[in-house]
């Protein structure tokens, strides 16, 4: 026979076990949609006052799905977010939007006006620099499309139609040993590769790129040999830190390096 004490203490574990089924089973139950948006609202702008603007914008689109009336207040937050990632005609509209339903009554009254004047004094610098940026952008993709990389080491100037090794021997070299690395690279499979001349390195130089040559290719040293010799002791080099041409000692090396090249496909 089962004590009473005994009793209590199963009904006890039995509860505890209930207990933490449903809690596994069942859900928290979210707020409701109105008070989530008001929760989103206030991360938004803790995040762009502290200058987070990527997650602020994230909370800010979540409070868009939640398929209720957008807070007056979420226009201003909303508005901060595009002047603060310079968005200015947008920025606008929502300010604009926040200040016609809030009022001079409306908590942020002010400092709508402010964020306002700043985006319409900036505006059409906001606009060049975006433009610029924009500019830049596809200057650099067609650079880039320029140059195919094959996967396999090398690197196609589709320009050109030469084919270049994806990277430099890697130390410093003699002129006569360049040659002889080039002879003898087999990049890709194939053996007819051969040093490049200054023209064609030349050529390769691109003052718009960060390293002066396509991030495609890498560069170990800042001087890259030529084919060219001038006497028997000096030979061509092309240096691209400056973009310029210039002849060096065939025993000198530091910084000296050498690019496999080789023509056709």
């Amino acid at each position: 026979m089962i004590q009473p004490r005994n009793v209590l203490i199963q009904r006890i574990i039995m509860a505890i076990s209930l207990l933490v089924f449903i809690g596994f089973i069942v859900p928290a139950m979210a707020l409701p949609p109105a008070m989530e948006a008001d929760k989103l609202l206030l991360s938004a702008e803790d995040k762009l006052n502290k200058g987070d603007y990527k997650a602020a914008g994230q909370d800010l689109k979540k409070i868009t799905v939640l398929k209720i009336k957008l807070p007056v207040d979420y226009y201003y937050q909303y508005g901060r977010y595009l002047a603060a990632t310079r968005q200015a005609v947008e920025a606008k509209r929502n300010l604009e939007t926040y200040l016609d339903k809030a009022g001079e009554k409306g908590q942020f009254y002010s400092a709508a006006l402010k964020v306002y004047s700043e985006v319409e004094a900036n505006e059409k610098r906001w606009a060049k620099e975006i433009e610029a940026e924009k500019r830049r952008i596809e200057a650099a993709k067609r650079r880039l499309a320029r140059y195919k990389n094959n996967n396999d080491g090398t690197v196609t100037d589709i320009k050109t139609g030469l084919m270049w090794a994806s990277k430099d021997n890697g130390s410093n070299i003699y002129w006569d040993n360049a040659c002889a690395y080039c002879q003898n690279y087999s990049g890709a499979g194939h053996t007819d590769w051969r040093m490049p001349s200054q023209d064609e390195l030349a050529a390769l130089f691109d003052e718009k790129e960060p390293y002066h040559i396509t991030p495609l290719i890498k560069l170990t040293g800042r001087e890259l040999w030529g084919s060219e010799t001038r006497d028997s002791k000096e030979a061509a080099r092309f240096n691209f830190n400056r973009g310029t041409r210039c002849w060096a000692n065939k025993y000198y090396r530091l910084q000296a390096r050498v690019l496999p090249v080789r023509t056709g496909k």
